[in-house]
């Protein structure tokens, strides 16, 4: 017997509706189960990092007045520098311990050369400063070649960093993650061609009496974060999802079995 078109146009209907909640469930399977893009990562900058830092204000403006900063931009988001680099950055308050007028003594080369004084031609990291070999070679120089320092560690993941005329310890890691380990001083390295007994212009009167600082201790260092693993909740989600949609689609079979066999009665 033939179906009636009210039985053909109802089954029809009903076999529609199915698909598109089997669909639909799809796409909510689908939804659950991507995860969101990881944002691209940009170029590295220093000075932003600084920024965010805070209490650097005086370190910034002298790597852009010398116009450092594009020097370090240039190497540290160059993909042939394959040692990076490491940054020593003093404090605004580190800066406040020089002399009155110290630095507007300096011209515009000088200020660069303390600059570079502080930015060492490769990463350090903690453990890295434990088997360095000194002299340790930073990026600036004087009138005897390049300007080194030497440094030393004294227990876990502590470091002692000597111009030759002073010494200091590193401070806070502010990033240390390659190319770019950044770490914070509480006192202004004080180069020797510069500031010695022996240099050319001598801006040693000026600066305070050469000594050793009271310690600070270093924090941990900043590792990259692993990615995470998916949470129970979601996996849990995501299962859910799954076994709904298998039993729309079983549905969907048993739906298609009936209507063709009403028709075809």
């Amino acid at each position: 017997m033939a179906s009636s078109p009210i039985t053909a146009a109802l089954l029809l209907s009903l076999t529609v509706a199915t698909i598109s909640v089997i669909v639909s469930a799809e796409t909510v399977t689908g939804d659950v189960g991507a995860a969101p893009s990881p944002a691209p990562a940009g170029p590295l900058n220093l000075t932003e990092i600084l920024t965010k830092a805070t209490h650097y204000n005086t370190f910034i403006r002298l790597l852009k007045d010398t116009e450092v900063v594009s020097q370090v931009s240039s190497l540290l988001n160059n993909d042939r520098n394959a040692d990076g680099l490491t940054v020593l950055a003093p404090t605004d308050a580190a800066f406040g311990r020089l002399r009155p007028g110290t630095l507007n003594r300096m011209d515009a080369q000088a200020q660069a050369e303390l600059v570079l004084f502080h930015i060492l031609p490769r990463y350090y990291g903690f453990v890295t400063f434990e088997t360095t070999t000194n002299p340790v070679r930073t990026q600036a120089s004087g009138q005897r070649g390049v300007c080194t320092v030497n440094v030393t560690t004294a227990g876990e993941e502590k470091v002692n960093v000597s111009s030759g005329l002073m010494e200091t310890t590193l401070g806070k890691p502010l990033h240390q993650v390659h190319p770019l380990a950044l770490y914070s001083l509480d006192d202004v390295l004080l180069p020797p061609d510069m500031f010695g007994p022996g240099a050319k212009k001598n801006y040693g009167a000026d600066a305070p009496t050469a000594g050793k600082p009271g310690k600070q201790t270093a924090s941990s260092s900043v590792a990259a974060t692993p990615d995470e693993a998916p949470s129970k909740e979601a996996a849990d989600a995501t299962a859910d999802a799954g076994r709904m949609v298998t039993g729309w689609t079983g549905f969907a079979g048993v739906v298609t079995v009936v209507a063709l066999s009403l028709l075809s009665y």
